[in-house]
């Protein structure tokens, strides 16, 4: 590990590193070209064009699932999924509450109700044992998140969803070509939901998502939902005549052709994207094993963690400063850093106060949702993580010097509040 004083930057000390760690998303030649060549074919839409089609073929071929239809954004693909399984008023859904609010809301966009279970304290993964605590008559899901990369525990919560006959669709936007007992996570449940946001392990140009499944007719449904709720019944789906026919709610979730282009070219380089960030997130776990009071994140046996955020827990009986206190000293060491999820979904003012649609509180409450919700508190370990959990970025860009200096920050941080 590298040498470094041992005042604080944030205290006017010299900090570990001065040159900003490299950036990501990193486009490259292909990229460029892809999205120029898309421009010049004046072809910009999906219904004109053909490199969303042909990303999603490509898609589907890599997770070896039948049916792949893109769409803009992560959380249109979770909503996509449930508006395909039929999921509605009087429905709940249960959910993490220590995730992104986007895994969430679209239970509420559907008319349902989110139902927070409780999380793993190791994994930070939703928690079967909570899942099952919270199952009402009016449960019709369960969405599982593999967050940060690493897989939630499917074998025990595919058990409940047999058992109890729900649903699951899987929050893969944090996992691409994660692995759980050697099946690729998002083609395990009813439906797989990806995210290309910005800085996801694959990026289609700042924005998009991906929505998996084998069941054709559940395929067929998504479809129709992602595309103002059209019908059509001839011919390929995009190429067909359009009938504009619509039987059924629908919404203008599709993706554009500069981004099915970029996401072509981004999909041939998921698996050393993934190898790179496993080979650093590995090197960074090395090091601060030997740092007391730091405790690297936890990869179960028969998991595949593609560590697409670098997460590590603090023990608050050895270090005395909270999350925020670390990440703020650990910032002026030059190494980038936050919270994760500082405030945890079931206490966000969005659900806890019932703010639904319009000006009324549809759909938490009666006539809407005859189930009881409960907000603001119950889910303990989800409460106690924000004051122990820092997020350090984790890139392919990342060279091993630039492993070595997080982790002399994080030793020198650590070092300070023992």
């Amino acid at each position: 590990m590298r040498k470094y004083t041992s005042s604080l930057a944030i205290n006017g000390g010299s900090p570990v590193r001065t040159q900003p760690l490299p950036h990501w998303p990193s486009y490259g030649d292909e990229e460029i070209q892809a999205a120029i060549d898309v421009l010049r074919s004046g072809k910009l839409a999906r219904q004109s064009g053909s490199k969303v089609s042909q990303f999603e073929q490509a898609f589907a071929e890599r997770f070896q699932v039948k049916h792949a239809i893109a769409v803009n954004s992560g959380t249109a693909a979770i909503h996509v999924a449930l508006g395909a399984l039929g999921i509605g008023p009087g429905d709940d859904v249960i959910n993490t509450p220590h995730c992104f609010i986007g895994t969430a809301t679209p239970v509420v966009h559907a008319g349902a109700v989110p139902v927070f279970a409780d999380i793993d304290p190791r994994t930070f993964n939703i928690d079967p044992p909570s899942i099952e605590s919270r199952i009402s008559p009016y449960t019709k899901a369960i969405i599982p998140v593999h967050l940060n990369g690493l897989p939630a525990d499917m074998d025990a919560i595919l058990d409940i969803a047999r058992r109890k006959q729900l649903f699951v669709v899987e929050d893969a936007a944090q996992a691409h070509g994660a692995v759980y007992k050697g099946r690729v996570v998002g083609t395990i449940g009813d439906f797989g939901c990806f995210s290309f946001w910005e800085d996801k392990l694959m990026t289609t140009a700042g924005e998009g998502g991906m929505v998996i499944t084998d069941d054709d007719e559940l395929a067929r449904r998504a479809r129709k939902f992602h595309h103002h709720g059209e019908e059509r019944r001839d011919g390929d789906y995009y190429q067909a005549e359009r009938l504009y026919l619509h039987d059924s709610l629908g919404y203008n979730y599709r993706m554009t052709e500069i981004q099915g282009a970029i996401g072509l070219v981004q999909l041939g380089r998921l698996d050393d994207y993934i190898a790179i960030r496993r080979g650093r997130a590995h090197q960074l776990t090395d090091l601060l094993h030997q740092i007391e009071g730091i405790i690297p994140p936890y990869e179960p046996p028969g998991t595949v963690h593609v560590y697409y955020k670098y997460v590590i827990r603090l023990d608050r009986q050895i270090i005395k400063a909270s999350a925020k206190e670390f990440v703020a000293a650990l910032r002026a060491e030059g190494i980038h850093c936050s919270r994760r999820y500082p405030t945890p979904l079931h206490q966000q003012p969005v659900f806890v106060e019932h703010r639904g649609f319009g000006k009324t509180s549809a759909p938490f409450a009666p006539p809407w949702y005859m189930g009881k919700t409960s907000y603001g508190s119950g889910s303990p370990e989800a409460e106690r993580l924000p004051e122990a959990l820092v997020m350090i970025t984790m890139r392919p860009s990342f060279a091993p010097e630039d492993i070595q200096d997080i982790a002399a920050g994080v030793a020198k941080v650590a070092n300070h509040y023992r």
